[in-house]
């Protein structure tokens, strides 16, 4: 179900052909800034100017889903769908759940640049290993990118490739990760089968049970201990939160609609024949 935005906010792709799988990590380990999955939009708030008390929220997007009783169109309350945050050297991206759950929320992207003294390669890679334990690094050299990944314990491994043919298992795009059409592409992934999805889940896919990921890429060769680290991205989603809140939001307008049909059916007038 997509629902109807009032302001636009845009992203980042990036692409890599690594082949290794993510490392498993605790969920309750797994932060961005010291933004959470799962927060609201004050704990979000709070979160950010405790990272940077100059941190400024850049937009506010509110969206709404419409519906129809067959003749009459209706919309849901507006609700808070994305917040768009700059500090003194990232942007942050956040997206809430729509109704009829609880507004929290379910992604977050940042995007790190402008550091005056930006860490060397092993410095950088030392510093997510100590935050957040070992990561599987996997290299494109096509792209120069750098992927570290990590996913939640206990939980399959959704942020794959979407390449068909399975060769590639891991990759730097974010078509599984960026809201809203990532619900899209993992829904069509489980439908066609994909072998990645394979791997992970086995023969019965249902991509609600996805599990977090949280990946970090950056640019530079693979193996320069001392290349300057001076721009990263980083992704931390809850991807099976995202489907399953996706078919409660479908499944809570259809209601709406049934009803408003169903309404406007028992007050129908017969016109004189």
């Amino acid at each position: 179900m997509r629902a109807v935005a009032s302001l636009f906010i845009a992203g980042a792709v990036l692409g890599a052909a690594g082949i290794a799988n993510a490392q498993n990590i605790q969920a309750d380990k797994m932060d961005v800034a010291g933004l959470r999955l799962g927060m609201t939009e004050a704990e979000v708030t709070r979160a950010l100017k405790a990272f940077d008390p100059k941190a400024q929220v850049s937009s506010r997007r509110v969206s709404h889903y419409s519906y129809s009783d067959g003749v009459n169109g209706f919309q849901t309350p507006d609700f808070l769908s994305e917040l768009e945050v700059r500090t003194a050297d990232s942007r942050f991206r956040i997206w809430f759940a729509s109704p009829p759950g609880e507004s929290r929320v379910y992604a977050i992207h940042r995007y790190s640049q402008g550091n005056p003294n930006p860490p060397g390669r092993a410095q950088f890679v030392s510093a997510l290993t100590a935050k957040y334990g070992p990561a599987q690094l996997n290299y494109d050299p096509s792209r120069g990118t750098n992927i570290a990944q990590w996913h939640e314990q206990g939980k399959p491994d959704c942020a794959v490739s979407a390449n068909a043919s399975g060769r590639i298992a891991v990759d730097g795009g974010n078509e599984t990760l960026l809201p809203p059409n990532a619900v899209n592409v993992l829904e069509g992934l489980a439908r066609q089968q994909n072998p990645n999805l394979r791997r992970t889940m086995g023969s019965s896919i249902d991509v609600a049970r996805c599990g977090r990921v949280l990946r970090y890429t950056w640019g530079g060769p693979a193996n320069d201990a001392a290349f300057a680290i001076s721009e990263f991205y980083v992704w931390l989603v809850d991807q099976g939160g995202m489907v399953a809140k996706d078919r409660q939001s479908t499944q809570w307008v259809k209601q709406l609609e049934a009803d408003a049909i169903r309404k406007r059916q028992g007050q129908g007038v017969t016109p004189k024949l």
